[in-house]
């Protein structure tokens, strides 16, 4: 036999073989791909949660006094609202939508205390930060 015809046949035999084991491979790997693809079903248990009782937004707002006749002061009735419900005094001046107070004095450039109870911590941090700093350079970088 000679050499080049032997090499062409051992050339030959090795191609048919590395094709062979490609193919399985390609094939167990397929499988493999096939099985973690599959959705798992899982069931999931259900948990009942009791709820604490809260009070309901109106409530937290205008405060759990009877709502009063209403009176008729204006025409616009978003106004005439407005209006009775500062007439009647309900506003619940203890949350943080209460309106400001004119007894105490609202900007006196110091930084206002503000109650953080309940507040998320990055939230509370925001809100006391101190941002005289900041606005000094941004004013410096408009140039006032």
């Amino acid at each position: 036999m000679k050499a080049k015809t032997f090499e062409s046949l051992i050339r030959k035999v090795v191609r048919e073989e590395i094709d062979y084991a490609l193919r399985r491979e390609i094939k167990s790997l397929k499988e493999d791909l096939r099985d973690e693809l599959k959705p798992t079903i899982t069931e999931h248990t259900e948990r009942k949660v009791e709820v604490p009782q809260q009070s309901s937004l109106k409530e937290k707002i205008m405060g759990k006094n009877p709502i009063k006749k209403q009176q008729h002061f204006v025409g616009d009735s978003m106004l005439n609202d407005l209006l009775n419900e500062t007439a009647a005094g309900d506003t619940n001046l203890n949350s943080g939508n209460a309106p400001v107070s004119m007894a105490q004095p609202f900007a006196t450039g110091a930084p206002l205390p503000m109650d953080t109870a309940g507040m998320p911590e990055p939230v509370a941090n925001a809100v006391t930060r101190d941002y005289s700093g900041l606005m000094k350079a941004i004013a410096k970088k408009k140039g006032r």
